[in-house]
């Protein structure tokens, strides 16, 4: 099981968003790149980092994620404004591993496939953030009317295999996951998934783990303390 940790960027600064609002920020760090080491340093699989800005539509942090690729030896898979053919090679040329993608797969799904066609299957990870059980895009603004449970079905023709679950509703409140949902994506015979939002204990990762989620992306509980990350790795270790 993979544990990465999400660094979430705005105006250069680390934050979370509640439940998506961006009106509700809570700043954690005025420096991305020591944030991205530390959690090197203290044993994450990965980074995830997701530019705010650029799925706002109102800029890009695309500096600060090039010095946080040039500054681990960690994989780290980039979302958010991921809209164009050009972004994404933008992002090759700095080394990101995996492009995490959730917009342009539902309102530009020609776009898409020439990335596909492009890039390859395996580089993506296909966001699915969803409320109400239907996949939300667009900063989470725009409900697409597709079950999640639908859409991996539809995305695993095209050769798309990593999903990243995330319940807006529970998204950086510390609640929980949303159990029901990533059952139902685990059992869909070759899908890899992730899940994220509302991760809050120890237990909260190893229910996951046991129910056959290929990793978790932490958040708000790494950077409030809420989860003691040696017991975690140590727990998770034991899966």
């Amino acid at each position: 099981m993979e544990i990465w940790a999400s660094v979430d960027i705005i105006s250069g600064k680390v934050v979370r968003l509640i439940r998506g609002d961006p009106n509700h920020v809570i700043v954690y760090s005025d420096d991305p790149v020591s944030t991205a080491r530390k959690w090197e340093r203290l044993g994450f699989d990965g980074i995830h980092i997701v530019d705010l800005d650029a799925a706002f539509d109102r800029g890009n942090n695309f500096d600060h994620i090039k010095k946080i690729v040039e500054s681990v030896n960690l994989p780290v898979q980039v979302g958010g404004g991921i809209r164009s053919i050009e972004v994404l090679h933008n992002y090759a040329g700095i080394g990101v591993n995996k492009f995490v993608v959730g917009t342009v797969v539902f309102k530009k799904p020609e776009i898409f496939d020439k990335m596909l066609e492009k890039f390859g299957p395996e580089r993506f990870v296909v966001a699915l953030d969803f409320k109400d059980n239907n996949v939300v895009v667009e900063g989470w603004r725009s409900d697409t009317g597709t079950k999640a449970i639908d859409a991996i079905l539809l995305l695993m023709g095209k050769g798309i295999r990593s999903f990243l679950l995330t319940d807006v509703e529970r998204d950086g409140t510390l609640l929980g996951p949303s159990v029901k949902t990533i059952m139902e994506a685990v059992n869909v015979k070759g899908a890899l998934v992730y899940a994220a939002g509302g991760i809050s204990s120890v237990d909260d990762v190893v229910t996951l783990g046991r129910l056959g989620v290929r990793g978790v992306i932490l958040g708000r509980a790494i950077y409030e303390g809420t989860i003691n990350i040696e017991d975690l790795l140590s727990a998770v270790r034991r899966l």
